[in-house]
């Protein structure tokens, strides 16, 4: 049984590794390909690609650290942690980005405006 277990835990690693070098940068290279105007195409098709290999970014070294590390094969837990904490760094600079670049607020009387031929609605007025 456990001979089994050991064999299921290197297919799982393996493909995780296998996803994580050949998928992942294929599918960024893809959403890239994609979002290129092509004859004035304004259009993100490419962003169903860049999500795909966000979440598979993720995914995968989550699942390998937590395979790696409950069968103690230190070397591929050192791998997919590594990976997962350039996961994490790109995340969280992403993060920062939308944060940073938040939409303005929305315009319009930042004071009180009284209307003709209604109440004053104006606190204290």
């Amino acid at each position: 049984m456990g001979e089994i277990r050991t064999a299921w835990a290197s297919v799982v690693l393996a493909l995780c590794a296998v996803g994580l070098l050949l998928v992942v940068p294929f599918l960024v290279l893809l959403g890239i390909l994609a979002s290129i105007p092509v004859f004035g195409a304004s259009t993100h098709p490419g962003d169903g690609y860049l999500t795909w290999a966000a979440w598979l970014g993720a995914g995968l070294p989550l699942v390998g650290v937590v395979i790696a590390a409950t069968t103690r094969r230190r070397g591929w837990t050192w791998f997919f942690g590594i990976c997962l904490v350039v996961a994490i760094a790109v995340a969280g600079l992403n993060w920062l980005d939308h944060v940073r670049h938040a939409p303005p607020p929305p315009p319009g009387p930042r004071h009180c405006v009284e209307h003709s031929g209604g109440d004053n609605e104006c606190p204290g007025g």
